[in-house]
């Protein structure tokens, strides 16, 4: 993944005696300055949580890598292992890494505690996403003081619209809150696990109940000529109805499904999966899925299974952080995390929703991928926002013939063929 065009600025930061400089980007939470909850968290665990009883450190949706980086440094001698569900936000962290001297123990591509089970830390960072939903916060919050050793602390910064409700998770799943501060609408948390008698500390939950948590709906949906059941998940829009884009999307690649020429698909960034269904039930395409985000891949994944079991395993997942990444041998689905990693010129249709980032030309690159993938006389399906869609058109190189486009609300969407 190039992440150079997404850096825009560079902030520095001091913690513990340690100096420190952060890339920030864009596309990624607080592109301007290191955010005022990170801020609150740093000083309360600088002020209370000793050098002597941090060895081991884990930043659990690390974004930049703020809370883990300065950290590791201002804890010498610590390891450090950090994950998020965007690759990107990870890709920043081991850069962020190496420019502040950190070797990180681990880059995890995936969602909160999920894999998890049997690990324990002395020092568990967390700024959490308001966003991600009542149900599957209750089960973070819950989850948490079971990731801890015996004398570990887990410091967290939520915003004050959710602090009770926070408190009243940790408490219950056998926290012990012994330092908490607010300021600027956050509130930071140090807990660690109480002396409960008969809490039974090995009754964690599975990953399978973690995503039992997250599902948000479940209904038979209707999209074109397409019917399938679809689960909605916290966290991902589209859970209740498909969105304009999809719609659009579906209504430009209906016409291809026609005569069984569409044998391979990539879907590039495919929210919690509503067109890949739609397009799998149109016909027997194998589907690959590509995207950032981790909890969108396996909700399509998932979706994808709930109508078509067994369908197709996953080929590869590749992580795309750092150097080297390669993708996955083995038949069935591909799931890849950036374009780069899909294959040359083995795609009936690719369809992207466009990801775009202020101040990136993002353009170019998509129509450069659209190019390497397609096979020739494959097509090409992009949706994006309306106000960007004359741009992106006008960088259109030569090779890919127009065929259609469609607007609805605000969306525009284009069908291209490679000649």
């Amino acid at each position: 993944m190039q992440i150079e065009k997404y850096v825009l600025k560079v902030v520095p930061l001091r913690f513990r005696g340690a100096d420190l400089n952060f890339e920030l980007s864009h596309a990624l939470f607080s592109s301007f300055d290191i955010d005022v909850g990170s801020r609150l968290l740093l000083k309360l665990v600088g002020k209370h949580v000793e050098p002597a009883a941090v060895s081991r450190i884990i930043d659990i949706g690390s974004g930049v890598g703020v809370l883990g980086i300065a950290c590791a440094r201002g804890y010498p001698g610590s390891s450090v292992a950090f994950r998020d569900r965007d690759a990107l936000a990870l890709a920043f962290t081991a850069r962020n890494a190496r420019l502040n001297k950190v070797r990180p123990a681990a880059l995890e591509h995936a969602l909160f505690l999920d894999g998890l089970a049997g690990s324990s830390f002395d020092l568990v960072l967390c700024n959490v996403p308001a966003k991600a939903g009542v149900p599957a916060l209750d089960r973070f919050f819950r989850d948490l003081p079971g990731l801890l050793d015996e004398k570990g602390t887990a410091a967290v910064v939520v915003v004050n619209t959710i602090a009770e409700t926070a408190r009243q998770s940790i408490i219950a799943g056998g926290g012990d809150i012994w330092m908490a501060e607010e300021a600027s609408g956050h509130t930071a948390l140090l807990f660690r696990q109480a002396a409960a008698p008969g809490l039974d500390r090995d009754s964690a939950s599975t990953d399978a109940d973690a995503w039992t948590v997250r599902e948000r709906s479940e209904a038979m949906t209707k999209l074109g000529s397409a019917r399938y059941r679809f689960k909605g998940y916290w966290g991902l829009p589209e859970f209740d109805t498909p969105s304009f884009a999809t719609v659009l999307a579906a209504e430009l690649a209906e016409s291809l499904f026609t005569g069984g020429q569409i044998r391979r698909v990539a879907v590039i960034n495919p929210g919690p999966g509503r067109l890949a269904c739609f397009i799998r039930s149109r016909s027997r395409s194998r589907i690959d899925l590509c995207g950032r985000d981790a909890l969108a891949l396996a909700a399509s994944e998932r979706n994808l299974d709930l109508n078509w079991p067994g369908d197709a395993g996953r080929e590869g997942d590749v992580s795309g952080i750092g150097e080297g990444s390669g993708q996955g041998a083995g038949g069935g689905r591909l799931v890849v995390v950036s374009a780069e990693d899909l294959p040359d010129s083995v795609y009936d249709l690719v369809v992207e929703f466009a990801d775009l980032t202020p101040r990136v030309d993002t353009a170019t690159d998509m129509w450069t991928e659209a190019q390497r993938l397609l096979k020739d006389g494959g097509c090409y399906i992009s949706v994006m926002p309306s106000t960007a869609f004359d741009r992106f058109e006008h960088r259109k190189p030569k090779g890919l013939a127009k065929l259609r486009e469609k607007k609805k609300k605000g969306w525009a969407c284009g069908l291209w063929r490679r000649e």
